[in-house]
């Protein structure tokens, strides 16, 4: 059974993201936009918006690290820091997923979505830096990806606005990326920080395998954090769960994810409380 997920988790390449919530209501319909601006999480200086390397030190210091959130391990991802960047075509995100360039979403209005999926930073964004974090408990197999980028007031702003209509767009219930096909998109419930937040859920698949993710996007200040939680459901693995509980199996030795992934709740509060501490 530890096979079958292995073999899953190399197959799809599952690592987590782009993962808040207006202030007011805690719904993933955001709420009302927050009117001050936390240390990073705030207006950035004229001299932050001139040099991209001093906005990305900024978020670096805010990032997670080890020890920030118990039972859960923190990896820096290697594509953090370059302002607007995406992977060229043909070229692969950290996650193992091809980032198109502009043009190969389809709907074109589904595109916000599809940025959020990768740990590489939308056009808009001015810097970025991204930690995946995953849980030391072998029986919790989801994986979360966290992405810091730094806007301009009023791009933070607008890039929350235009993700919220596109997770209600009858359109983007379905979208491709390049050679990638994402279904089931579902605006969900977000959790309460932040000046507001946008939360959805998709899908897609590998050959037999199941890619799911959850993301959650929140907005502090001129910071927008998305976090991307993510999971493989191998029906192999799930197969023999059910044969292994049928056979009095104790849990821990079970693999199959079936359930939707979450992003833990614990992860979204020590990135939020950490972001704050930032001068």
């Amino acid at each position: 059974m530890k096979s079958a997920v292995s073999r899953g988790v190399v197959a799809v390449s599952t690592v987590a993201v782009l993962g808040l919530t207006a202030a007011c209501s805690g719904s993933g319909d955001g709420g009302g936009k927050g009117d001050s601006d936390g240390a990073a999480g705030g207006k950035p200086s004229q001299s932050a918006q001139a040099d991209p390397s001093s906005a990305t030190a900024k978020l670096e210091k805010a990032a997670l690290a080890s020890g920030d959130v118990k039972k859960y391990k923190v990896e820096a991802v290697k594509e953090s820091g370059k302002p607007g960047a995406r992977a060229s075509e043909g070229s692969a995100a950290p996650e193992g997923k091809a980032t198109p360039p502009a043009g190969r979403v389809n709907p074109a209005e589904c595109r916000p979505l599809s940025e959020m999926l990768t740990a590489a930073a939308p056009p808009k964004s001015k810097a970025h830096v991204s930690r995946t974090l995953s849980s030391t408990d072998t029986a919790d197999t989801t994986t979360t990806e966290v992405v810091l980028l730094a806007y301009g007031r009023a791009d933070a702003e607008k890039a929350m606005d235009t993700l919220r209509t596109a997770t209600k767009s009858k359109k983007c219930a379905m979208l491709r990326d390049g050679g990638h096909r994402y279904f089931g998109v579902r605006p969900q419930p977000g959790p309460v920080g932040g000046d507001e937040a946008v939360s959805y859920k998709l899908a897609s698949r590998a050959g037999e395998f199941l890619d799911r993710d959850r993301v959650t996007v929140v907005r502090s200040g001129s910071t927008l954090i998305a976090f991307r939680a993510s999971n493989v459901f191998d029906p192999e693995s799930v197969k023999s769960d059910e044969e292994g509980e049928a056979a009095g199996m104790p849990e821990k030795f079970r693999d199959g994810a079936t359930g939707d992934p979450k992003v833990a709740d614990a992860i979204i509060d020590a990135q939020l409380a950490k972001l704050a501490k930032v001068k």
